[in-house]
């Protein structure tokens, strides 16, 4: 039995699907018909394609998911301090002391790591860039103040940041920072336990996470989910990430058509909404001030 039916409203805010992709070799359980507004590429946190590889993926991407906006990750060496243990992931590297690499500090060398990305970024002809920050990159002033420095110099080269930040950043505080600096950020779209996120998604994204209760997004998970999104008012970005990312994304633009059909009566092609038009998000004005399961940041 079904769980939703007419609670929804007679037109839910079209949601834009993407995949959250560990490396290339997801892309071969990627099909054609695939709902996919974004692929954004978590590979590139650790080592950045050179610009002839950047732009054959970018070729390849283009006939497998015409339309979609790639986002590339930053490189770590802009975001991640040497403690932070991900550089012995890496292939590439730069010259200098470690510690002054990472963190979104002033320094020559975080500079020319940015450059590596941004050569990256332009190759993929991106529009945004996600920015991961881990539990080190602490939630003080002297962050605070390199992350609105970062995403006003991002802006003035034309790329929008997503922010997705680990660590002891409350969702509230990361919601306000992306509201005053003009950036997105990325949230888990379940709790450890299953439950889906209940908060606004004005600047948020949702990440479905390929472990644990979402491994598999089926049953009562994808409808809670696409209930979730569909009673906002602002238009959700849901992107998916695992060795299911394009299964758990199929089965997501099923319920979101069922719902629609249900809702709707009418002869409305669900699926041909889906595509990045890279209009503005539906971002709703109103603040958030609840309690949110699954949006810790």
């Amino acid at each position: 039995m079904r769980l939703i039916r007419t609670s929804l409203r007679a037109r839910m805010p079209i949601p834009k699907l993407g995949v959250l992709l560990n490396d290339e070799k997801a892309l071969h359980a990627a099909r054609e018909a695939d709902p996919v507004a974004f692929v954004v590429l978590r590979s590139t946190l650790i080592n950045p394609p050179r610009a002839a590889g950047a732009r054959g993926l970018a070729q390849r991407l283009a006939k497998l998911h015409p339309g979609a906006s790639l986002v590339p990750y930053v490189w770590h060496l802009v975001s991640h301090g040497a403690e932070d243990g991900v550089r012995e992931f890496g292939t590439r590297s730069l010259p200098g002391e470690a510690r002054r690499f990472g963190h979104l500090q002033d320094t020559p060398e975080v500079h020319e790591a940015w450059q590596t990305t941004l050569r990256c970024a332009q190759e993929f002809g991106a529009k945004r860039v996600l920015l991961r920050t881990p539990p080190s990159f602490t939630p003080g002033a002297v962050n605070q103040a390199r992350l609105a420095a970062f995403v006003a110099a991002r802006a003035a080269e034309g790329l929008e940041v997503v922010w997705e930040a680990d660590g002891l950043w409350e969702p509230k505080q990361t919601q306000a920072l992306a509201r005053k600096l003009g950036m997105q950020t990325l949230v888990p779209a379940f709790d450890g336990a299953g439950r889906p996120f209940t908060g606004g998604l004005e600047r948020r994204w949702l990440r479905v996470d390929g472990a644990g209760p979402t491994s598999k997004l089926r049953g009562v998970l994808g409808e809670a989910l696409a209930y979730a999104v569909g009673s906002q008012r602002a238009a959700a970005v849901v992107l998916f990430a695992g060795p299911r990312a394009y299964g758990n994304l199929r089965a997501f633009a099923q319920e979101l058509a069922i719902n629609a059909e249900e809702n709707e009566g009418d002869d409305h092609d669900f699926a041909d909404d889906f595509a990045d038009d890279d209009e503005d998000d539906g971002e709703a004005d109103e603040a958030d001030e609840a309690d949110e399961p699954g949006a810790a940041s």
